[in-house]
This record gives C-alpha cells, structure tokens and sequence, in this order.
C-alpha cells in the first residue's frame, strides 16, 4: 500500500510553485473578493496594512538574528548569501480565499467578535448593577429601563453565540497551509497576507502587530531550516525539503516561531499570547512539536541537532524524525544524569 501522507512542497499546495509562477501570479490582479475584504478590513482599521508592515520592518532583524543563534544556520556564509526578501502582499492565498469567500457577508461580526463579546458581558453587568446605578444622580430618571436592558443584552448574548457558531474558525483550522503569510521555496521569498493577519487578529482577539511577530516567525524560521547552511556547510536540498512530510517541517517553524515568542516575552508579550491562541486553532501538522520538548536551551539542543542530521540523511518520513529526535533526547537526558551524578559524588566527597 503506498504511502499518501501530505508533504509541505507536493504539487497543488500554493507555495510550492517555481520563480516563473511566482512572478506571473505576483501581476494577477487582486481578486473581487480581496478587493471587498481589503475595503470592509480599511473601515474597521485604515491603518491595518501600515500596521502590519511597521511591524514587520520592526521586528524583521530581531527574528533573523534569534533565529540564526537557535538554529546555528547562517544564510549568509562569506561570498554565498542566500537572500529571502519579506513582501506584505495585497491579495489572498488561495486555501483561506476559498473560506472566506462564502462568508464575507458575516465578516465584519467576524472582525468585531471580541467587541460584541464584551458587549454582552457590559450589559449582564449593568443588568446585576440596575438598582444601585439607579440612585446616581447622573441616571436620574434611568435613561433605559431594566427590562430593555436586559433585552439589549439578551441580543448582544445571542449575537455573540451566533458570531461562535460561523464556521470560519473551523474551516481555517482544517487548513493545512499556511495561510497567513507563505514561505515559497522554490523563489525564495516570504509573503505576509496583511487582511489574512487582519482577519485573524480581531478573530482571536489579539493585536496585528503581535500577531505578525508570529507569521513572520514561522515564515523565516522555514527558510533559515531550509536554506541555512550548517557548521560543516550544508543546506537541506530542496528536493528532499519538498518531499518532507508536514509535520516535520512545520513542525520545525512552529518550534522555532515558540522559542522566538519566548524571547521576545519581556519585550512584547502579546506576542507569545498570540502565537499560543493561534495555536490552539490550528490542524494537528502544526502542533506535532507540542511533543518534542521543552522550548529551553537543552530542548534547543535536541531539536537542533535532530534537524541536522534529519536533513544530512535525506528523512522525509515523521516516523523516522521522531526515531532520532528519541535518541538525541535520551542521549541528552543520559549527559545530564551523569552530570548531576558527578555533582552529587563531589558534594558528598566535600563533607565528608
């Protein structure tokens, strides 16, 4: 029976196309579904896409540089630079267009969720609070009855579960691609899909910045393990790169993307609380690194070690990544135990 599991670079998956393709797509013009999204995101936000791409021009050389130190990859190894320019592009990736485009309609609930949310616990509050809000004098004589608070809140609660139940959120979690920014490999070069960002952070309820921080993230940390080359200079082919299955190479971004929020926690701590929210949305190839280990300096080490070698020996298969990121952990696990054990036997030979 032959194996059909997805790999990240197969043929139909949007990043995967060549630099021709690239090109001639990058000159199509913005689809009529962009084009109404782009104007429902601008008036909610008009400075939205200015946002995104203040934030990116931010945080675009803290990334690299955090990601060259946790990987140990250089794109930059004297006369041979490997340049991945960063694009903040106008229109939609194909997989989130297909959602979005049955449900533009309900868009704008979709984008002021976490207001109508906050709406209706405002009104329950008010509801419990009626009597005594009464006798201040500035709500003399009340400006709305108890009852039609109640009914305003009723409907804020109602259209709060209604905004729930759209199937946005779980359409977006089925996708396995990544849709709000796009490492394409074969170019290279990363784009950032500011309305998809737009989206996505009054969705989850989180800043645009922050939540750029976390594509922009993921999206380098692909190229940094695809292209990076190591200690001994080398690089995963791209071959090889297409051919791997999901969970290891976005299994690889999204540990990576992890580390960087971990980083930059005392600097901007939304963005961690929007990598984790993102997360807990997204299909199970971007959460397979959950298992691995810890996003610490030993789990650094494991994982760092294991993607070396993974890429060396050609592993396209989970199965196989998993064996030797098993074998490097209890390696790892084994140094430490000795470690603590020599500790331990020069402390007690000092007291006694």
């Amino acid at each position: 029976m032959i194996d059909q599991r997805p790999t990240w670079g197969s043929v139909g998956r949007y990043h995967s196309v060549d630099q021709i393709v690239a090109s001639r797509d990058g000159k199509r013009p913005v689809s009529r579904t962009a084009r109404e999204l782009a104007e429902l995101l601008h008036q909610y936000d008009p400075e939205l896409r200015q946002r995104v791409e203040r934030a990116f021009k931010q945080w675009n050389l803290i990334i690299r540089d955090y990601l060259r130190n946790e990987t140990a990859l250089r794109l930059s190894v004297g006369d041979d630079t490997r340049s991945v320019p960063v694009i903040v592009a106008d229109g939609l990736p194909q997989p989130f267009e297909a959602v979005i485009e049955d449900l533009l309609g309900e868009a704008w609930l979709l984008l002021n969720r976490p207001l109508i949310e906050q709406t209706a616990k405002g009104l329950a509050l008010i509801d419990t609070r009626y009597d005594q809000l009464t006798n201040y004098t500035p709500f003399q004589p009340p400006p709305a009855t108890r009852e039609q608070v109640q009914h305003a809140g009723e409907y804020a609660r109602r259209l709060a579960e209604f905004v729930q139940k759209l199937e946005l959120l779980k359409r977006i979690g089925e996708i396995d691609q990544d849709i709000l920014g796009a490492y394409f490999f074969r170019v290279p070069k990363i784009e950032l899909y500011w309305m998809v960002i737009g989206v996505m952070a009054a969705t989850l309820g989180v800043s645009a910045e922050a939540l750029t921080i976390v594509v922009l993230s993921h999206e380098l940390a692909h190229a940094y393990s695809h292209l990076g080359r190591d200690i001994d200079g080398g690089r995963w082919d791209t071959h090889s790169f297409a051919r791997t299955e999901l969970e290891i190479v976005e299994g690889l971004a999204q540990f990576y993307t992890a580390v960087v929020c971990e980083r930059l926690e005392h600097r901007i701590p939304a963005a961690k609380e929007a990598y984790t929210r993102l997360l807990n949305l997204q299909s199970p190839p971007y959460k397979a690194h959950c298992g691995w280990t810890e996003p610490n300096e030993a789990g650094g080490e494991i994982v760092r070690v294991t993607m070396i070698q993974a890429r060396g020996r050609d592993i396209t298969k989970y199965a196989d990544f998993q064996s030797i990121l098993g074998v490097h952990t209890e390696q790892l696990t084994g140094r430490e135990r000795r470690k603590a054990g020599k500790a331990a036997g020069n402390g007690e030979g000092k007291e006694s």
